[in-house]
């Protein structure tokens, strides 16, 4: 009789610990009405990926983070706004050109860098080569983030570490070609 209590006992504590060592970095969406949107929360052996479209605009994009760098959880605003409230600043520093404002509702640092994927096809062809700037508000300037980024199925993806206001344009403001010159330099 005793060994039979014991073992009831031991059992579903040990389960108990199996399961909560199972449990996965949890993934909280906050400020958004997820009514609005078909979400898709995937987790994998190396990844998080949330899936985001927005079902009046058809926008579609995804978050993706290393699941080994998040401790236990995920608290985002996960919206991005394809509409830019300093699109007339942005425009005064690169023209008339092709791009794609995404002004992201959460600002500030993220819990770790975050690869983001969005649908540019109703802006840019397969194949196209995109650059991505940080639209800084303080000095009022745009800041070269990356120009490794190709459009493939009609998607570009990019790493950012913190939110804000970016945009995608096949465009080189004059201080990316000054960088570029000053590295040429520095390689030769």
């Amino acid at each position: 009789m005793f060994l039979f209590i014991a073992f009831i006992i031991v059992l579903p504590l040990d389960s108990y610990a199996t399961i909560l060592d199972e449990v996965p970095p949890y993934i909280e969406i906050i400020g958004i009405n997820e009514s609005d949107y078909k979400i898709s929360k995937t987790i994998k052996n190396d990844q998080i990926i949330v899936e985001l479209e927005e079902k009046n605009t058809g926008s579609n994009y995804s978050w993706s983070f290393d699941k080994n760098k998040i401790n236990s959880k995920i608290m985002l605003d996960f919206s991005i706004d394809f509409q830019s409230e300093k699109k007339y600043e942005i425009d005064n520093i690169i023209g008339d050109s092709n791009k794609v404002y995404l002004s992201f509702a959460h600002h500030g640092a993220l819990p770790s860098t975050a690869k983001i994927k969005v649908d540019v096809s109703n802006n840019f062809e397969d194949g196209s080569k995109l650059f991505l700037y940080y639209y800084n508000e303080n000095p009022k300037k745009l800041e070269f983030i990356d120009d490794n980024i190709e459009v493939e199925a009609g998607y570009a993806e990019f790493e950012i570490e913190h939110c804000s206001e970016y945009i995608l344009t096949q465009a080189s403001t004059k201080d990316t070609l000054k960088k570029r010159n000053i590295l040429s330099y520095i390689i030769i």
